[in-house]
């Protein structure tokens, strides 16, 4: 079937690039939040409102990414069931990767004590940086499950090869979240609650 598809309609750099230029904007984007969220951060002139993101943002990349497979496994499935022309396995797989999401987030958010204090004890920073580091953890967990809903999202569009969409939809959630950290830090004086929430 693959074969045949190959013969009728090549691949080409072209077809290559418009994916990989998306998804490689697309996760430049990411580790831009943090940045942009110490940065926020940084102009209320604190150290230990400074380091208490930066624990924060550690902390939600390494617990968040361990979940990467619903990004990665869900593009895979869906490019499948899209090459077989499986339109009813193609709604089905987001549909699994959303409730996955969902219950994982819902967990995550049930089990945020002892992984907020296991991460604490190996995470070892003043009193100060690590009292607005729980505050930033707190308020972000609570994200959880449309965290994990969005990594679904980009690897269903992404298997679809629509790259594009998966990069506009991550875009526009980051730009969100930059805004929401400029006014809630600066001009709201919401200091890492207001990162917390962005």
């Amino acid at each position: 079937m693959i074969a045949s598809i190959a013969r009728l309609r090549p691949i080409t750099h072209r077809d290559v690039l418009a994916i990989a230029v998306p998804i490689l904007l697309s996760n430049v984007t990411t580790p831009l939040v943090g940045l942009v969220d110490t940065a926020v951060i940084g102009q209320l002139g604190e150290p230990a409102l400074i380091g208490g993101v930066a624990i924060g943002t550690m902390i939600f990349s390494l617990l968040f990414w361990s979940f990467g497979f619903l990004r990665m496994g869900t593009s895979g499935l869906t490019a499948q069931a899209d090459g077989a022309g499986h339109a009813s396995e193609i709604a089905a797989t987001l549909q699994r990767a959303l409730l996955i999401a969902v219950v994982v987030g819902i967990g995550l958010i049930g089990l945020g004590g002892p992984i907020a204090t296991l991460a604490f004890q190996l995470i070892e920073g003043s009193a100060a940086a690590e009292a607005a580091a729980r505050t930033y953890y707190d308020i972000r967990l609570l994200s959880a499950p449309a965290v994990l809903a969005n990594y679904a999202l980009l690897g269903w569009f992404i298997g679809l090869g629509k790259a594009s969409t998966a990069f506009v939809l991550q875009l526009l959630l980051n730009g969100l979240n930059l805004g929401l950290s400029v006014v809630l830090v600066l001009w709201a004086n919401y200091a890492v609650a207001g990162v917390g929430v962005a």
